[in-house]
This record gives C-alpha cells, structure tokens and sequence, in this order.
C-alpha cells in the first residue's frame, strides 16, 4: 500500500510538472535549444594550449537567467580550447537558494523544503545543459548514504541560533551560509519567533554539510582550475565559494549588473566582499576625457527614471522636492542629513569592517542622537526594493522604527519605499548623506555629496567618503555632522567620477549575446547571432570576461579604449 501511494504520488508530480512545462512555454517562458544555438561549431574547439579546466557550478538551475547567462560562458569557455564541466544539484539537497515564503508555505516548506521544486530546477536544467554537449555532474553522485548518516549523527536539532550562525565544518563557515539562506528564505533577519525557522534554519544548515560533502568528493575525483558560481553566497553557492577558496581553487563570481545586458564579474570571493576590497590602482588612474565624463553623467542621469537598466523600483517618480519638503515640513534652513536604507535580508553574511550587528541597530542609534538634537533634520529613505513585486521583505524599516519609537520627533522624516518621490531629488538638498550597505553611495558620492558609510558598502575603502571603523568615531562624526559637507572633507569630484565610470562601464560590462525579454522569465536570452559574433570576437565584453577566466586576469572591461 505504501509502494502504491509513493508511485502514485510520484506520477501525479510528474504529471504537475509537465502541465506547467506546457503553460510556460505558451506562456513564452521557455529556454533556447542550444543545439541550435551552438550548430556552426558544436564540434569545434579553439586551440588552447593550457586547457584549462573550469567548472561552472551552477547548482541551481532553477536560478533560469543564471542558468542561461552560465551557458553562455560555458559554450564560449568550450569553443575557446577549455575542458569544461557544470555541476547542478539534483534534488539530494533538503533546502537551498530556491526556497521563499513568497511561493512557499512555511508548513510546507518544513514538510518538504525545496522538494516540490527539484523536478522543474534538475530537470530542465539539465535537459537544457545537456545540448551543449559538456559534461554535467550531479550533487547525488558525490555523496553517499553512510555520509548522509554521518551528517544525520551531528545533532545538529540542538544548536542554539546563534550556534548555528557561527557553525563550521572543517573550518569552512556552513552556518553562516546557511543562517543567511534562511533569511533569504523568510525575508527577514529577525527569524526567532516564525513558527518553523528553527526546523528550516536545520534544514539550511544540514544541506549546507550536503554540499560540503559533494564538493570535497567531487574535488577529490577531479582537479579544476577555476570555479565559476553565481551569487558565491547561500546554499550551496556560499558552501563551494568558500570551500574552493580553501583548496586555493581560483573561483570568480558575478551578478547582474545594473546597466541592461550587463554582469559584474569579480575574483576571489563573493562580490558582496570583493568589490569592497578591490585595489584602487584598479581604477584611479583613468584619465577621464570629455567623452568619459559625458558618458557617465549622462548615464547617472539615466538613472533618475532607470531608462537605462534591467530594473527600476519606481515607474513614475515624482522630482517635486519642494512640494515634498513643504508637506512634510521640513526647513531648508536648517541641517538637513539623508539616511539611505537598503534591504534588511538581502546578503546578510559577515563583513569585517562592520561595527554595528546589523542594519537596525544603526538606524536606531542615528535616530537616537537626532532625536537629541531638533536643530539637525534626518531624512530616512527606505529602500523601494522593500516592497518588490517578486520577493517583498516581510520586515519593514518603517514598521521596526514605529514598533519601537512609537511616534517620531518632527525632525526625523520617515519616507516609506511606496513613496514614489525620487530619492537623488530629496538627497540633492542633504549636506551630506548616511549609508549602511547601499550601493548608492557610488551615485551620491558622484552627485558631490558628502557620504558617510556604516556598513558594507561598494565605496567603502576607496577615499570618496568617510568609512566609519567603530561606534567612538561613529559618534564624533555624528557631533559635527551638520558642519560636514563634500567641500569640508577634501573631497576630489573627479575621483567620483573615475569610480563610478569604473563600477558602471569596466567593472560591469555588457554582453551583446545577451538579449533582453522583458516580462518573461527567464528575463534575457542568448542572442541568436551568438555563432556569429563568437566567430568574430564581436561581443567584446563575453571576450574579455571568458579571456579573463583562462588568463587568471581580473574581470575588467577597458570600456576607454573602445570608442
């Protein structure tokens, strides 16, 4: 009877999946063939003397853009003389990046975790992969049932929170990617009190010491060059990140940029870290010409309405500052200081040169000192992203602020992420500008704005603000905050400049392989010309990120030697 119920299940799933194959692809939402793709030179290969031998590990091919855009490099990495591989999860993994509350339920999800997704996330990931003809290896493959028991025999049920997060395996940090896995998949950082996170928190934390096993087994079994990861945080990504890193295994991650058909590629770790650390001789050398100066500035502006790139949080923002300021009372005679937000879950992973334990805690001793001083007016901009339509956050700035101030001093103007007022328009009246992990600091900096940063920011370490290193100095700054502006700190407006053309055009950089689908999903495509141009070297920044990759050089796109 058992037997029964398991293969009836097991049909009815399958027969789910399909029928949502089958609306999806109706539907448009559908992935290219790379057989067809990849026709003029399936069987070719460039002559590469070193052939490197990379491993894209995928993972989760759920993640479809990142599937699609892995692909791509895959195909080109191939074409180009290197043995290349692909690892995806198969469904072994009891939870992983793909879950959110969002299209789960909490009940379920502590049922089954991610079970209900891995048919559509392996199946076709893999039926997809498999037409480039490039060897794919499977989580399940790499680990076996004793270890599984071994894990099972850790007890991990009786670890505290706080035990959890700090949990390591062979010296690899699984806790803390598997504690911000379960803020990803609540969209929150406060967990403690949701009726499953601590059975969903094991369940993170024990398919993080899946992956682990997986992928020390895999590098056992086969030597690799490089690795190739999205995100390189969470579960599995953050597990490979850090354990390749250990076995000086060069791994390079990337994420969507912010300028249509681009990608930020960076070595050596995540690039939540990476980009943080990168060297400033990387980029305060250019010599930014006319041409480059217009170029940015006309990119900034873009920025105002995001006519420009992939995403934008508000479709009609309101530039009216002055009526703003007048219906919230706010005196432009007095000091006017910005605190800008960003999202409470997102990326919550340890930052060395973090000081407070998280972002509210910030916001709360920021508003403590201006509520001491009613002469100063602070301006907290929520981040819109809060309220996306696709993964809104469950804890909101402004509902934490009101749960424990009640009822704010008129000097402290609370601005919600609904509020459709343009966020540059209400800073450009600031003196100066608070931030924590934005990264519009790079905008406001380049606006000539004094930016003072108090978390992980991109800007942090490259002269264009002042980076906050403890509360003492915290507090001092925040004394004389209202006789601090961009001119008082000896700012440099070219410097700016130079970085944000850096960040925007060479440390992001655009694939014309790439083709944009907007209101589809997966929401870009492999251009169809995509032979052509690899044949002709015509996508110049897949040339230089896949160049970059066999050469062991940096991910950065010389966009000033290209007119």
């Amino acid at each position: 009877m058992f037997n029964f119920k398991q293969s009836y299940f097991k049909k009815a799933r399958n027969l789910v999946f399909y029928i949502k194959q089958i609306i999806n692809f109706l539907r448009g939402n559908r992935l290219q063939n790379w057989k067809k793709l990849n026709k003029e030179i399936l069987n070719f290969k460039n002559g590469n003397k070193e052939k490197k031998k990379i491993l894209i590990a995928t993972s989760a091919g759920g993640l479809r853009s990142s599937l699609v855009l892995e692909s791509l490099i895959g195909s080109t990495l191939n074409y180009k003389g290197c043995d290349v591989e692909f690892l995806l999860c198969d469904g072994i993994l009891p939870t992983c990046i793909m879950g959110s509350i969002h299209s789960t339920d909490e009940n379920e999800y502590n049922k089954n975790g991610s079970k209900f997704l891995c048919d559509s996330c392996f199946k076709v990931s893999n039926n997809y992969l498999e037409k480039l003809n490039l060897n794919i290896n499977k989580f399940s493959n790499f680990i076996n049932d004793h270890e599984i028991k071994q894990i099972d025999n850790l007890e991990i049920d009786k670890l505290s929170f706080s035990e959890i997060k700090k949990y390591k395996y062979k010296n690899i940090s699984v806790g803390e990617h598997a504690y911000a896995g379960a803020l990803r998949y609540y969209a929150k950082t406060e967990i403690s009190e949701e009726k499953h996170s601590k059975k969903i928190l094991n369940s993170y934390l024990r398919a993080a010491l899946f992956t682990y096993i997986s992928v020390e087994n895999l590098f056992k079994h086969k030597k690799f060059d490089e690795v190739i990861l999205n995100h390189g945080i969470y579960v599995p990504q953050g597990i490979i990140n850090e354990y390749a890193r250990k076995n000086k295994i060069n791994v390079s991650t990337w994420c969507a940029g912010y300028r249509k058909n681009s990608f930020c590629f960076t070595r050596g770790d995540t690039y939540h870290r990476s980009l943080i650390n990168e060297p400033n001789s990387n980029w305060e050398n250019i010599e930014i010409s006319e041409r480059i100066s217009n170029k940015i500035k006309l990119y900034l502006n873009s920025r105002l309405k995001g006519s420009k790139d992939w995403i934008f949080f508000h479709k009609n923002p309101s530039f009216d500052s002055k009526k703003f300021f007048e219906e919230n009372k706010i005196d432009p005679s007095k000091p006017i200081i910005g605190l800008a937000t960003n999202v409470l879950w997102d990326a919550q992973i340890d930052y060395p040169s973090n000081f407070f334990s998280g972002m509210m805690e910030w916001i709360y001793f920021t508003i403590d000192h201006f509520k001491k001083n009613h002469n100063l007016q602070l301006l907290i901009r929520v981040h819109p992203a809060e309220v996306n339509e696709t993964k809104p956050s469950r804890q909101k700035v402004v509902e934490e602020i009101l749960k424990k101030y009640g009822k704010l001093p008129s000097n402290i103007i609370l601005i919600p992420p609904e509020n459709n007022i343009s966020t540059y328009s209400i800073f450009e009246k600031c003196s100066s500008v608070i931030i924590y992990g934005t990264k519009m600091g790079i905008e406001l900096s380049a606006m000539k704005k004094l930016v003072i940063v108090c978390g992980e920011a991109f800007i942090r370490n490259k002269k264009l603000g002042i980076d906050v290193e403890n509360i003492d100095q915290y507090k001092e700054i925040l004394n004389k905050i209202e006789n601090l502006n961009y001119t008082t700190d000896n700012l440099s407006e070219i410097r700016s400049i130079k970085y944000a053309y850096h960040f925007f055009f060479r440390r992001t950089v655009e694939f014309s392989s790439i083709i944009e689908r907007k209101g589809k999903w997966p929401n870009f495509e492999v251009d169809e010309n995509y032979t052509k141009k690899l044949l002709n070297k015509s996508d110049l920044g897949l040339e230089m990120v896949c160049d970059s990759i066999i050469s062991g050089k940096d991910f950065i796109f010389e966009d000033e030697k290209h007119y």
